[in-house]
């Protein structure tokens, strides 16, 4: 009787010690679930750690405005002019978005602060000198896309931070589907030139750019450039006479206004140089002028996806179905 009195205490024991460490796990579970960090390296090399996930985000680049549309995301407050009010993003809803005043070069401080961030992204070469004043404050997360696969991993890695994995999945997948349907129905037999600038001193896209990246996989776009340099990586200065050596089937124009929407088209400017009626595209009535925003600025898979479907219907009509 007493081995069996004694067995039952050791049993009792045993029980108590096994609910105590089923408590402990569970308390050490959940208490690494409420403390786990959320990291991600932007395109610096910078690591930014979050205890929670952003909600309220500043775009000062658009790349950040089209990326958070891919994710059914919207921005807190974004830079002026900038591609939110286009109708593939925002539309009318775009105006209720907070401004941040300043210039794209130089972002207004106070306004980032005022609007209580939890992040804000900028554009490689151009902002990363606000990591510092913003200090402590608000995050800073610079992308700096050289090619349109750098834009889709932005979509990915924004994706993971801000907890929309599915839909960042489901971005890329509807993208790159996009793609290869385009990369079967084009003949890729026309040659394509994608220009920038705001007067006559003018710069193309490479092959190494986020778009001439892109087009590269539609069409025939032999521009290349050894380094980056532009208005954004892989554009590089270019003259009338080196488009002329390889004279292009279809020229793209990207006009940059600077606030002065009275200012003449840059195809209108170069069209006084008499090399510009030499070209191929322009004696066939095919260059075109574009809408700024979505080609040089957008950057993202969204304007990645406009671009592809006009520059298809404009390069090949014949391959695309109304």
């Amino acid at each position: 009787m007493k081995q069996y009195k004694n067995l039952i205490v050791i049993l009792a024991l045993l029980l108590l010690v096994a609910c105590g460490n089923e408590r402990n796990v569970q308390e050490n579970l959940e208490s690494s679930s409420t403390n786990r960090e959320i990291k991600i390296t932007d395109d610096t090399g910078t690591e930014l750690v979050f205890e929670d996930p952003p909600k309220r985000i500043g775009c000062l680049t658009e790349i950040c405005v089209d990326t958070l549309k891919q994710l059914g995301l919207t921005p807190t407050a974004v830079s002026s002019n900038g591609i939110t009010q286009e109708p593939e993003f925002f539309g009318e809803k775009g105006k209720d978005i907070a401004i941040i005043g300043g210039s794209f070069f130089e972002p207004n401080l106070e306004d980032m602060l005022s609007n209580d961030l939890d992040l804000v992204i900028g554009l490689g070469g151009v902002h990363d000198n606000i990591r510092e004043a913003l200090g402590s404050e608000i995050p800073l997360y610079i992308a700096s896309p050289s090619d349109y696969h750098d834009s889709i991993s932005t979509v990915e890695k924004l994706g993971e931070l801000l907890q929309k994995r599915d839909e960042a999945s489901k971005a890329v997948q509807t993208f790159e589907k996009q793609l290869e349907e385009y990369k079967t129905l084009s003949t890729h037999d026309k040659t394509a030139l994608i220009m920038y600038g705001s007067d006559v001193n003018f710069g193309i896209d490479t092959n190494k750019s986020v778009m001439g990246s892109l087009l590269s996989e539609i069409t025939n776009y032999p521009w290349e450039a050894p380094t980056g340099e532009g208005h954004n990586n892989g554009g590089v200065q270019f003259s009338l006479e080196e488009v002329l050596k390889v004279d292009p089937d279809v020229i793209f124009v990207e006009t940059f206004s600077f606030g002065s929407e009275s200012s003449p088209s840059l195809s209108e400017q170069l069209a006084k140089n008499p090399i510009w009626s030499e070209l191929k595209a322009v004696k066939e009535n095919k260059v075109h002028e574009v809408r700024t925003n979505i080609w040089a600025n957008g950057r993202g898979i969204g304007s990645m996806s406009i671009v592809l479907n006009e520059a298809m219907s404009i390069l090949y009509p014949e391959s695309v179905e109304e």
